[in-house]
């Protein structure tokens, strides 16, 4: 694990801290501390999805964040910038290795406590932590960050 993996997934742990939800902390901490191009507005996209959005507990809220980092990264603007064969590979490469390292993408399975509880803020802040760590490693991987 590199120290820029490390940093990230404490900056995502501490995002969560101060309130930001799950999808919301990834994707603040990697706009402040990796230098991802996402707007005010683009940012506000993440908030409906933390809790399995809006506590349905389907799809992780973090997974969420970690694709909209993602997608700013390799994603376009027109489909005659760029085509979804070029996007859907990494997306999917992600999604696949997220559920191989976490055996599940559903809030369901991730998060067992009842919300807002100290077990469920203490998991929620541990997962986060390891998923921001585990997304700072595959963009490094796959050179998607500028001067990383």
């Amino acid at each position: 694990m590199s120290e820029f993996s490390e940093k990230l997934g404490m900056e995502v742990g501490n995002a969560f801290k101060r309130g930001y939800n799950c999808s919301e902390a990834i994707v603040e901490a990697f706009r402040k501390y990796a230098g991802v191009d996402i707007d005010d507005n683009a940012f506000r996209l993440a908030s409906g999805f933390g809790g399995g959005i809006g506590h349905a507990r389907n799809i992780c809220g973090a997974l969420v964040g970690c694709t909209m980092v993602i997608s700013t990264l390799i994603g376009r603007n027109t489909p005659e910038e760029k085509p979804l064969k070029e996007i859907y590979p990494v997306t999917k490469e992600f999604h696949d290795r997220f559920e191989k390292e976490f055996g599940s993408t559903m809030c369901k399975d991730l998060m067992p406590y009842e919300f807002n509880t100290r077990d469920h803020l203490k998991n929620c802040l541990k997962l986060t932590n390891r998923i921001g760590k585990f997304l700072a490693e595959f963009l490094e991987e796959k050179g998607l960050l500028a001067g990383q």
